[in-house]
């Protein structure tokens, strides 16, 4: 196989799996096999993964995916990151409903895999999207709508939002509300003057004004607009003198990609503020691997 049909093979995979199967790895299936073959956990979990994913490893090219490919992509993760984190400590505890909105709590099974960064690239062009699992339950806040999760603040979303807190000063715009991770750590930032907040839905809007923002630092330095974040970006914005914008429209690379392209089409005609992308990263390498030879 050419590494853009493992690329694509490899990911169908692993996507197919997330959606359907993710705690197809249990416990008792790491530690028997461990304890038989003397492995670490990580490696014997990798070598279940394998098995739950239909590679067999005396095929040769089932060989290269679990030789080159799972252990640069999975991996055992710690809570104590996410725990500590200021938000999580803040907000995750926090619970409550609003019409058909109910503020709550989901839960990760003991090894069962997530997605946990940005997508990552080797030099032979191998796409590594970064997953994760814990040895124990881990609980993360969630919004539901009527019974269905709608939004959450998972690892993938700290991760992937770390670095844009990280490069955020001055006067920071955001497309997209969420549940206020992002703003909520901008707030925190003795260098962040403000913060404005595009969203569309008054939904969400008002969801996050009852449920959320009465536990959010320095809510004086927060602005929230109900708008379309792309009619924003082009005709509101340039005036604005934002120092900061970030974009966190979308749910996933799917429909990720055109909506970050469109956005950046946008940017490039108003220079001037820095501008950041959620998963920007995991976007570019989604789209260059899968043609990479």
């Amino acid at each position: 196989m050419t590494i853009r049909e493992s690329n694509k093979r490899i990911l169908t995979l692993l996507g197919d799996y997330l959606c359907f199967t993710p705690d197809a790895v249990s416990p008792s299936d790491v530690q028997t096999y461990a304890d038989a073959h003397l492995l670490s956990a990580d490696d014997a979990y990798c070598a279940c993964l394998a098995a739950r994913l239909g590679l067999n490893a005396s095929d040769p090219q089932d060989a290269l995916l679990i030789r080159d490919y799972l252990p640069h992509i999975v991996r055992q993760d710690s809570p104590t990151l996410y725990l500590n984190d200021a938000y999580m400590r803040t907000i995750a505890p926090v619970c409550g409903q609003f019409g058909a909105v109910e503020l709550t709590r989901e839960t990760l099974q003991p090894m069962e895999l997530f997605v946990s960064d940005d997508f990552r690239r080797d030099s032979e062009g191998r796409a590594l999207p970064q997953l994760g699992w814990f040895s124990g339950t881990f609980t993360f806040p969630a919004l539901r709508e009527n019974g269905q999760v709608w939004m959450t603040v998972t690892p993938n979303e700290i991760n992937t939002i770390r670095p844009a807190i990280r490069q955020s000063r001055g006067k920071v715009l955001t497309y997209g509300l969420g549940l206020g991770y992002y703003a909520f750590h901008c707030l925190l930032k003795p260098e962040v003057t403000s913060v404005t907040v595009v969203e569309q839905s008054p939904q969400v809007i008002e969801t996050f004004r009852r449920l959320l923002l009465p536990a959010f630092p320095h809510p004086e330095k927060l602005r929230i607009i109900q708008a379309d974040a792309f009619e924003y970006a082009a005709q509101v914005a340039p005036g604005e003198d934002y120092d900061v914008v970030f974009t966190d429209i979308w749910r996933d690379v799917a429909d990720g990609l055109p909506l970050y392209q469109r956005m950046k089409t946008i940017a490039s005609a108003n220079p001037g503020p820095r501008y950041l992308y959620w998963m920007e990263p995991t976007l570019r390498c989604y789209s260059e691997c899968m043609d990479a030879d």
